[in-house]
């Protein structure tokens, strides 16, 4: 009799151990997380589906919902931080930001973003092609966002950055020559031309280079909500577990990177003193391998 109830008292627990997640922890029931930059804007469809597998994976039942606002980044930080307007973005790591916010050190894009081709105008690309050194291609004024944190990357190593804090005047601003390389990740470069070549026929994706910049996108969640940073957590690990992570970034980026075509391009690499000790290289599972793509990745690090 007392092994019998040993034994279930046993079951009870384990099954206790793996109860869902949604048991034991609370989280809103609406989560909120970035707007779009306009309607051209499509670079966070992969972070809301992502998010709302994680949660679903997790047990952990909320809708995903974007902001009625959009925020400059120091704003964001702020709204972050006191977490009742929004709760949750992906964002490359900033100074200051993951001493100030709950960050997710799990790369949900892989690295990809940090493989940074150049929209440009058609008829620069014959210069271009010629670029062959790392202090060729620095010596050309390139465009940025004002607050984005390849900026200060870019600047660091030397490029000379123009910048705007209006994301949909950077292409007017390319179209009227007023820089002549525009870096965008692999996941945003050819989207990216495809909405904009409306208001700029002269839109190409440069075809030989490429900028490596190590970069990795974490899920920053408000300090005022730890219990969903939790969940996020245990969701994305289960889901790199079992190959549903993978399969998403596949899903979301696989036609991206074979029209990238990195093993033609010359891959020039730059150094990120944003990331701390803390960022999570020596997890291969964690990050895009250029060489299961055909491609070698030239170091130049500056």
């Amino acid at each position: 009799m007392h092994r019998l109830f040993t034994a279930c008292m046993l079951i009870v627990l384990g099954f206790s151990v793996f109860a869902p997640a949604r048991a034991e922890i609370s989280i809103p029931a609406r989560i909120v997380t970035l707007k779009p930059h306009g309607q051209d804007d499509s670079r966070y469809r992969y972070v809301e589906i992502l998010l709302e597998k994680v949660l679903e994976r997790t047990g952990a039942f909320a809708q995903v919902a974007q902001a009625t606002t959009q925020y400059s980044r120091d704003r964001l930080l702020q709204e972050l931080i006191k977490g009742e307007n929004i709760h949750v973005i992906a964002e490359a790591p900033k100074p200051g930001w993951e001493d100030k916010l709950l960050p997710i050190r799990i790369p949900i894009r892989k690295g990809v973003q940090g493989y940074r081709l150049f929209l440009i105008n058609e008829q620069d690309q014959a210069a271009l092609a010629e670029v062959d050194t790392l202090e060729e291609l620095q010596a050309l004024p390139t465009g940025s966002g004002a607050q984005w944190s390849t900026r200060k990357v870019m600047e660091q190593a030397g490029f000379q950055v123009v910048t705007s804090e209006d994301y949909e005047a950077l292409f007017k601003m390319l179209k009227l020559r007023r820089f002549v390389t525009f870096g965008r990740g692999i996941n945003e470069v050819f989207k990216e031309q495809e909405s904009f070549v409306g208001g700029n026929e002269n839109l190409i994706v440069e075809k030989t280079l490429c900028l490596f910049i190590p970069l990795p996108t974490y899920f920053f969640v408000s300090p005022a909500h730890p219990e969903l940073a939790q969940v996020i957590e245990i969701g994305l690990k289960q889901m790199i577990a079992d190959g549903s992570f993978d399969q998403h970034f596949l899903d979301f980026h696989h036609a991206d990177l074979s029209r990238a075509n990195l093993s033609e391009r010359r891959i020039f690499s730059i150094s990120n003193p944003n990331l701390s000790d803390q960022t999570p290289i020596n997890e291969p599972s964690y990050w895009l391998d250029p060489a299961s793509l055909g491609g070698t990745r030239q170091e130049n690090d500056s």
